[in-house]
């Protein structure tokens, strides 16, 4: 980078800031759809003929996040989790300099297999990021706008962190989630709320983040307010999986409500672990979509500190038999990331994790993924087996409603 010329930079960051000038205040009304009401029995027998019949395979846009340092762990997971039918959205917070930005973005075009497809972008302007504020949740809803606004023909938005990993490949994964209804969203939540989280919803708290555009320490009111009753508050983890009308219905949905919670929701620390939960829960076209888990495995110390601890080489037979799709957080590098590639994703280092998309020749250190076929074909393997076991427990006529936003 250092012998990058600074105007080939100038123009570098105008073309990368482009992305954050998308607004969707002209966009026009997008209808709400009609949830309907999934039949389980159905689905179930549906996942376990998944090898007699092949319905299309969905499109997943992802929204990946990180920090000053994390371009090598976010290049690492894009490589494991890329597929030319999905699209990829990646932001650096604000501690990360444009020349980080910059690096990240040469680095993504540089990849063949990332550069034929021309689904993978890079925002340009970094938002601020104070995890234990409200600023999180606009990040989040700020990357959901600008993928409905770059594609129109996606399935399920995830957001990832750069520490996470996935445990399948994408293949098995998209091969699973053609047989789930696209109305499903995958949202860990509950709305029994402990003395901590009792605090969190009572008291008033202000993230300078968001009008000083500096990450800086939270205040906290002396006045306390009392429980919501227009809502029921729900909590859990900020990792999630929506589908694209739960996504449309926050940005652009007819319904003032989103916008009402919202508001209420810039006052709550960690204003993402309860968004989405209050959100599809108290919508009607919506709570009866929500499945309670987010297809991704996290382990705490004991006793359980703020957040999960990291997951390492001695989880191993854990993450191998959770079923899950992604799990985390991960230390740059690990050496169990290093036995999750050959052993899980068929991944060599520096290489795209290969699917049925991918027709070039292996031997002699060749890269298959470097000539693409038809991206509809997937080839699943054993982690396949593993996640649709876990979905068919999940979605059992009784496990799937008697978890589902319990009030």
């Amino acid at each position: 980078m250092s012998q990058i010329r600074q105007p080939f930079l100038l123009s570098l960051f105008i073309s990368l800031s482009f992305l954050s000038l998308l607004f969707l205040f002209n966009s026009p009304p997008i209808p709400l759809p009609t949830s309907t009401t999934a039949s389980f029995s159905s689905l179930t027998e549906n996942l376990s003929l998944s090898s007699l019949s092949f319905p299309p395979p969905p499109r997943i846009a992802y929204f990946i996040t990180g920090s000053s340092g994390d371009g090598s762990r976010i290049l690492r997971l894009l490589y494991s989790i890329f597929h030319p039918r999905n699209y990829y959205l990646i932001h650096l917070d604000h501690k990360a300099s444009m020349l980080q930005r910059a690096e990240l973005a040469l680095a993504v075009k540089s990849v063949k297999g990332f550069g034929v497809g021309e689904n993978v972008n890079v925002i340009g302007k970094a938002d601020v990021m104070n995890y234990e504020g409200s600023t999180p949740i606009s990040v989040i809803l700020h990357g959901a706008s600008i993928l409905l606004r770059l594609n129109q023909d996606w399935d399920w938005f995830v957001n990832l962190d750069a520490s996470d990993y996935p445990l399948i490949s994408q293949d098995d994964f998209l091969h699973v989630m053609s047989f789930v209804p696209r109305d499903l969203n995958f949202i860990q939540h509950t709305s029994k709320t402990g003395w901590n989280e009792h605090q969190r919803i009572i008291q008033v708290t202000v993230d300078p983040g968001l009008y000083l555009g500096t990450r800086g320490n939270i205040f906290v009111g002396t006045k306390k307010r009392t429980i919501p009753t227009a809502f029921t508050f729900f909590t859990g983890s900020p990792h999630v999986i929506l589908s694209r009308s739960l996504v449309e219905f926050s940005i652009l949905g007819l319904d003032n409500f989103p916008r009402t919670l919202l508001l209420f929701f810039s006052n709550i620390k960690s204003s993402h672990k309860g968004y989405f939960q209050t959100l599809a829960c108290n919508s009607k076209n919506f709570s009866n979509t929500v499945v309670n888990s987010n297809l991704r495995l996290v382990a705490w110390d004991n006793p359980p500190g703020k957040e999960p601890r990291n997951l390492r080489v001695s989880d191993w037979n854990r993450l191998l038999g959770s079923g899950v799709a992604f799990a985390g957080p991960f230390l740059p590098n690990d050496p169990v990331l290093d036995k999750i590639d050959p052993a899980v994703l068929n991944r060599k280092r520096g290489r795209i994790s290969p699917g049925g998309w991918c027709l070039g020749e292996t031997g002699f250190g060749r890269d298959p993924c470097t000539q693409w076929g038809d991206t509809n074909v997937l080839r699943p393997g054993p982690g396949a087996g593993r996640f649709e076991k876990h979905l068919l427990r999940l979605l059992e006529n009784g496990t799937f409603h008697s978890r589902m936003c319990i009030k």
